[in-house]
């Protein structure tokens, strides 16, 4: 079997697999194991946004004015884009090695970009109101993190050959 074949094969039984224990749990109960790691994601995204952006901070909301508060929700803390990226990096033929660096490599640069997005969406929101909200976040936000995912993929693709 060629190695796009198995690739469009494996891929959606990987994403199914990934989600289910990563990110699924969280609202289906089905497993505790994405509850756990979204709280210690979010909790971690909160004391880093607390030591740097001058917004007040409560639980997982930051402050824009009295008003106005961005709220960290479980989608916020970068699993989604790394489980979409690291399903194909499992589901496309490689070493087990190389698989795993690039797992690693992966989780690294998504957590450090989403970071990034989050304290720029919260400036962006100081600077310009609540209207920008939709731009910063849902479009560059998200264009960001899809070229992150794509940058990533076709560097595992080229230097795990």
């Amino acid at each position: 079997m060629s190695a796009s074949r198995r690739f469009l094969l494996f891929y959606p039984l990987w994403f199914l697999a990934l989600f289910g224990l990563f990110y699924w749990g969280r609202y289906w109960s089905f497993s505790p194991i994405g509850e756990a790691i979204d709280g210690a994601l979010r909790e971690l995204i909160m004391h880093i946004l607390q030591a740097i952006l001058p917004n007040k901070i409560e639980g997982y909301e930051i402050i824009i004015n009295p008003k106005y508060r961005v709220v960290i929700t479980p989608e916020c803390n970068g699993m989604v884009p790394f489980l979409i990226y690291f399903a194909g990096v499992l589901a496309y033929p490689k070493t087990l090695l190389c698989k795993f660096v690039w797992g690693v490599l992966g989780f690294v640069a998504f957590m450090f970009f989403n970071l990034v997005r989050l304290i720029v969406v919260v400036l962006v929101v100081n600077a310009f109101g609540d209207g920008a909200f939709f731009w910063v976040h849902d479009i560059g936000g998200n264009i960001l993190l899809v070229g992150v995912g794509s940058m990533l993929f076709l560097a595992y693709l080229y230097r795990c050959s």
